[in-house]
């Protein structure tokens, strides 16, 4: 596998992208350097006790330790809207492996169960549904499902063996375990799956960077960030969407150690889709030179501050902000995946910024 280390264009982009604690003076009344806000200043009760949580599952004998983007992960997803994030963790990618969902309420942590498939979740966020699903030998059934007030309710069963055909086996197609066609079987799933998709589950190794910034950074930028830095991401938001369509997204991430967020654009998650990086100065955003990633997402390590392709073809891009060398860049164990935590939708964008 080739690599990729453009260090000229990161040095490049680390004098443009100036860290937030390094902003010249500007007299201009209207880019007037604002005070940071720490999101380490915000704290949410569910930090500690799934921090523990954390914990206790990396102790254990399902924990596998990551190797890249791989191995044991978790994620902090709000699956209800309820404004407090649900703990998802992913003990492998492996065929076949189950995410455990976890939420907090009145104090508590409380397991609400498994469900996913290859390690991940598909989330569909507009309708608030996830799929489960099963793949045996020559069938495949799954679930569609909604979490709701602490629990998981199924509102679609779905059944099919198809790859059954080539061994003569008749044909099957169910829905909530009544057979049907296949126009309404089709008719059924895709009234679900064209709705633009997430996959929840594995976004976070267990690294103790990692660990450290998803419980107590990543879900604070829209409690900490300025009245005018939101409004420059949330312009820049709706301008892109327009541009890319239904199945763009976005997120906040520190990618400099200096506890000021980036925005990163997802294009979409298709292989040709990459993202787009900018950083707010002084009440302007600056975007970075070129595009990044593949299937609209690239990884990045919170220790090192460098980011790079997540699983690449035949070129593994790496880069970073900080302008620190990368001719001996390897990578630590904590890393974390970029670009697809909200979809690019405008109830989403008001949401998150207003």
């Amino acid at each position: 596998m080739k690599r990729f280390c453009a260090a000229a264009a990161c040095m490049v982009l680390a004098a443009v992208f100036s860290g937030c604690s390094d902003k010249k003076k500007n007299d201009s009344p209207d880019k007037k350097a604002e005070e940071i806000v720490s999101p380490r200043t915000v704290a949410f009760e569910w930090q500690e006790p799934y921090m523990a949580k954390l914990e206790e599952f990396k102790g254990s004998d399902v924990f596998q330790e990551s190797n890249g983007i791989a191995g044991s992960m978790f994620d902090l997803r709000d699956l209800d809207l309820d404004g407090t994030p649900e703990l998802i963790i992913s003990p492998s990618a492996e065929a076949g492996e189950k995410c455990t969902v976890y939420t907090y309420s009145s104090g508590a942590v409380t397991m609400v169960g498994e469900s996913g498939n290859n390690g991940f979740i598909t989330f569909y966020p507009a309708s608030g549904l996830m799929n489960d699903e099963f793949q045996g030998e020559g069938f495949v059934m799954g679930e569609y499902k909604r979490f709701v007030a602490g629990e998981f309710f199924t509102e679609l069963t779905y059944y099919n063996n198809i790859d059954s055909a080539v061994s003569g086996a008749v044909i099957r197609y169910e829905i909530d375990k009544s057979e049907v066609s296949l126009t309404d079987y089709n008719e059924k799933i895709l009234s679900i799956t064209e709705q633009p998709s997430l996959a929840v589950g594995r976004k976070y190794t267990f690294g103790e960077a990692t660990v450290d910034y998803a419980v107590y950074c990543a879900e604070s930028w829209d409690d900490v960030a300025s009245r005018s830095m939101k409004s420059a991401f949330k312009s820049k938001i709706k301008e892109l969407m327009g541009e890319y369509g239904s199945a763009s997204a976005f997120e906040l991430v520190d990618m400099e150690g200096d506890e000021c967020p980036e925005l990163i654009f997802s294009e979409g998650n298709s292989e040709e889709n990459a993202c787009r990086l900018f950083v707010y100065r002084d009440g302007e955003l600056i975007e970075g030179e070129g595009k990044y990633g593949i299937n609209g997402r690239f990884g990045f390590d919170n220790e090192k501050l460098v980011f790079f392709t997540i699983n690449p073809r035949t070129i593994e891009q790496i880069g970073s902000l900080t302008g620190a060398s990368l001719d001996d860049y390897e990578k630590s164990g904590s890393l974390m995946e970029c670009g697809r935590k909200y979809l690019a939708s405008e109830e989403v964008i008001a949401a998150f910024f207003d």
